[in-house]
């Protein structure tokens, strides 16, 4: 594939399978970080990844609204110290908005949107 954009390879050189990768302007933007309950996109939208880190144990959600009234999609507790990355193919769709809520400490999130 001519686009800069995207790698269109199916091995490594060694044997073993690996997919393409969409690159910087493939659309998918990152929140920034968030470390508190609040509003991701106003509007529909779909998730693809999702990285926490907390010194302390900490409760996460995403949340299908505007603000914190809608329905939780998706949700995870992360231990004291702890860190980790989710990938969600397919992406979680959110037909209002994409809430934040962070019912338990003040953990470090980044979310990847469209």
């Amino acid at each position: 594939m001519a686009d800069d954009n995207y790698e269109d390879k199916t091995e490594d050189g060694k044997g073993r399978q690996i997919h393409p990768v969409l690159r910087g302007r493939a659309g998918i933007i990152s929140s920034g970080v968030k470390t508190a309950d609040g509003q991701i996109k106003a509007s529909a939208g779909a998730v693809y990844w999702l990285s926490v880190s907390d010194d302390a144990a900490a409760v996460i959600q995403l949340n299908d609204s505007l603000n914190d009234s809608g329905t939780d999609l998706w949700g995870t507790t992360i231990p004291a110290d702890g860190y980790a990355h989710f990938i969600f193919d397919p992406p979680l769709e959110f037909a209002t908005g994409i809430y934040l809520d962070v019912p338990t400490g003040a953990p470090d999130v980044y979310v990847g949107y469209i």
